[in-house]
């Protein structure tokens, strides 16, 4: 037989009879739906994750009390670690002369309002001067302030694009003053819109100089200290300072682990990326589950197909049909079913993925290659569940089949 005749034979075969072939294709429709729909939503999370931490600066290190928190009890020995302040930002810039820039960092929420109009859970940092070159913060309008300001414990303060809408909709709030808390502070720049983060909005900010923060919301929140090292060849050299730095001042043992930790944006990236990894994990659990479903039913159908068509297989013999004829025919039928549920999966698992791009904060990215490594895996779950029947029906004898009533 031509690869024509086959291909003709095995499609009737499987029109002849569509619901059990729907049916036997809902397997593989569910895992190739899965595979696109959460392998795209992680792809494009990761390269969204990797822009986000990439604001921090290559160069940029995040000393902290806790640092990056992966455990319950990675939280409850943090929290028995001594808060950072002003002091360590101090030692670590008299200490540590390797460093391009220090500067520290606190922030918290409060509720802001000015004119009539209020703005709660707005997240209120203190920083220094330095910190816009560390974090990729870019003004719109005004300026950041300067460091006299900050000395001096001015009270002016930078505010994000969602503060301005919501509480200067109709006015230019250059030079005009807003209350934090009922602290009045003058407005001398705004931040360039910088979207959403993970759902979360990061124009909701009021940036105002570290003394003044303190000064009006006390001392008691520990201080992040920010480190820039002049070079990416540099930073070891850097780390290392600071480390010796804090732990001087901590006391802390030659053998004993650091009594902080260490943020930066590869840190935070292969924490992400070891997050959604579970998340992968769990679609393969769940697609193979769902292959090995629709396999053994394509399988089942195509042993049931053999006892229905045992007559035709005999004649079809008989008229001078070879084994592997015969063989590919089957197999044929098993891989189109399986092909079918694939293209029917990709096309489910594309509108999941934009369904969930469209209406929640996940990005989602659907590739050339996802599709055709899902529609590869539904060839070869295809290949797999027909290659015993086709073999089957290949060893089938001619007389004993045709005798067949």
């Amino acid at each position: 037989m031509i690869v024509q005749d086959i291909l003709r034979v095995a499609f009737r075969a499987l029109l002849t009879n569509k619901l059990r072939s729907f049916l036997n294709l809902l397997g593989v429709i569910i895992a190739v739906t899965t595979i696109i729909a959460v392998i795209s939503v992680v792809t494009g999370l990761n390269k969204y994750a990797a822009s986000v931490f990439g604001q921090l600066g290559p160069n940029t290190m995040v000393f902290s009390k806790y640092g990056l928190i992966t455990s319950r009890e990675g939280f409850l020995e943090a929290v028995k670690r001594k808060d950072f302040t002003v002091d360590d930002v101090e030692a670590i810039r008299r200490l540590a002369p390797q460093a391009l820039r220090v500067t520290g960092r606190v922030d918290s929420n409060h509720a802001v309002y000015a004119e009539g109009r209020r703005l709660q859970g707005c997240n209120v940092v203190g920083s220094g001067p330095e910190m816009p070159y560390m974090v990729g913060m870019e003004l719109e309008d005004g300026r950041y302030f300067s460091q006299s300001e900050a000395d001096a414990a001015r009270p002016v303060a930078v505010i994000g694009w969602d503060v301005k809408d919501e509480v200067f909709p109709l006015v230019d709030p250059m030079g005009r003053m807003i209350k934090v808390e009922g602290k009045p502070f003058r407005i001398i720049g705004v931040l360039a819109k910088q979207g959403r983060a993970f759902g979360q909005s990061q124009d909701n900010v009021v940036v105002m100089p570290l003394a003044a923060y303190q000064k009006s919301f006390g001392r008691r929140d520990t201080v992040d200290v920010l480190v820039e090292a002049p070079s990416a060849e540099q930073r070891t050299e850097v780390e290392d300072a600071v480390r010796l730095t804090l732990r001087t001042r901590r006391g802390t043992p030659f053998s004993a682990p650091d009594p902080f930790g260490i943020v930066t944006a590869e840190a935070l990236q292969a924490f992400w990326k070891q997050f959604t990894f579970s998340a992968f994990a769990l679609v393969i659990v769940i697609s193979s589950i769902s292959l090995i479903v629709g396999g053994v039913a394509i399988s089942n159908t195509m042993f049931a197909s053999i006892v229905e068509r045992t007559r035709e297989i005999g004649l079809r013999k008989a008229l001078g049909a070879r084994r592997r004829d015969l063989r590919r025919q089957f197999l044929v039928e098993a891989v189109s079913l399986s092909l079918a549920g694939g293209l029917l999966g990709v096309g489910l698992g594309f509108l999941a993925s934009r369904a969930i791009g469209a209406f929640s904060p996940f990005p989602a990215q659907v590739t050339p290659g996802l599709i055709l490594a899902a529609l590869l895996v539904a060839t070869l779950s295809g290949v797999a569940a027909g290659w015993l029947p086709a073999i089957s029906a290949a060893r089938l004898d001619p007389i004993v089949a045709l005798r067949e009533e």
